[in-house]
């Protein structure tokens, strides 16, 4: 039985900036200095990771944009399980840190793919000053 799986990270800042703009309908402003990406997928199942310097204006961009967003605070019950279940991911790339006491808040929404299944989140690390931003769907 073989079985179909495919993973694609880019150093080529021009393609990390179009997957930028195609997640977040604009272009990143040069205070976007790191992007990275990582996508993978095996049959219908999808994973799109993606991390960059943080920037106050450009997550409010990004906030606006990707609205209905609901919000997981540090406190929350639904904080703790979002890390939960970004825990149950086996192949991360290494560069994604998740969220930790570093992180004030969890931005997520699920089922807003035209997919059987789909869950976005999104969260900046005071720390190190990235933000990261996690979708996984499948059909």
């Amino acid at each position: 039985m073989t079985s179909y799986s495919c993973a694609y990270e880019s150093q080529n800042r021009e393609k990390l900036e179009s997957s930028f703009e195609d997640n977040f309908g604009f272009k990143p402003p040069e205070s976007v200095k790191k992007i990275k990406l990582k996508n993978r997928g095996y049959f219908d199942f999808q994973v799109h990771y993606m991390s960059f310097t943080y920037d106050s204006i450009v997550l409010e961009k990004i906030i606006a944009h990707d609205q209905p967003l609901n919000v997981a605070e540090s406190n929350d019950v639904k904080f703790e399980t979002i890390i939960e279940e970004l825990e149950k991911d086996e192949n991360p790339p290494s560069w994604l840190d998740l969220p930790n006491k570093n992180v004030d808040r969890i931005y997520y929404k699920n089922d807003f793919l035209d997919h059987t299944f789909s869950e976005y989140y999104l969260w900046t690390n005071r720390e190190t000053e990235m933000t990261y931003l996690y979708v996984h769907f499948f059909d």
